[in-house]
């Protein structure tokens, strides 16, 4: 099978304090792939060397048949990759319909997601419509992140930490929320420490340490096998 996006022996530096070392990957078209490992190992750095907003050193990235290595950030969002930072970056002043209706300004990608149909997927945006993104919980930030990053019509998402911080009733929401994304088919690429969220969504994963991949695998095999999960883990 193709992947629908790879990353090969890709190395990345923040100035001289180096990151990734060797990082390859693959995610196919349909599948949810997670990153797991403790802080700092990379997790975020390879989501941005994704998209390019953190180049990579060496290696290559590529998502369908090109090479994207590099590129500008917004020109890997129109080639059809959504990016959720860990930080959510919401325009806080902004209501939670101008966050959309930017983020649907901006899309030039044409497909199912619309205002509409992200507030259908996350309905408690719908009742939030006029709210400042400032006011709102972590929860239904990390919801209209998401949502906002649906309207480009991402081929790829890309999930960063997306349930740090929040209770865990929210989480459980989220779960569900982007198990409906999976279920739909489109593509994930998830980076978490939390292990029963990646697992309960992953068909496979792939374990950071200091930069590199430690393990690879299915996530069934993985959360049926404690003794290495604890080991990988350190549950």
């Amino acid at each position: 099978m193709t992947a629908l996006l790879e990353l090969q022996d890709v190395h990345a530096a923040y100035g001289l304090s180096r990151v990734l070392f060797g990082i390859s990957l693959e995610v196919n078209q349909g599948e949810c792939v997670c990153l797991l490992g403790r802080n700092g190992v990379g997790k975020t750095t390879t989501m941005r060397t994704v998209m390019g907003l953190t180049p990579p050193s060496a290696g290559h990235v590529r998502f369908k048949t090109g090479n994207i290595t590099g590129w500008a950030p917004y020109r890997v969002a129109r080639a059809g990759i959504g990016f959720v930072p860990e930080d959510r970056r919401i325009f806080s002043e902004l209501s939670v319909w101008e966050n959309l209706d930017v983020a649907r300004r901006a899309a030039q990608r044409p497909g199912h997601w619309t205002i509409d149909s992200v507030i259908e997927l996350f309905p408690v945006l719908g009742g939030l419509r006029d709210r400042q993104g400032g006011f709102l919980s972590g929860g239904e930030q990390q919801m209209l992140t998401i949502a906002r990053t649906l309207v480009g019509n991402p081929e790829v998402l890309l999930l960063d930490e997306p349930s740090e911080g929040l209770a865990p009733l929210v989480v459980e929401a989220l779960l569900a929320k982007v198990g409906e994304l999976k279920a739909q088919g489109l593509t994930i690429l998830l980076a978490e420490q939390g292990i029963e969220f990646s697992l309960a969504l992953a068909d496979r994963v792939y374990v950071l340490e200091k930069g590199t991949v430690r393990y690879s695998g299915s996530a069934a095999a993985l959360k049926a096998d404690r003794a290495l999960l604890d080991r990988l883990l350190a549950v």
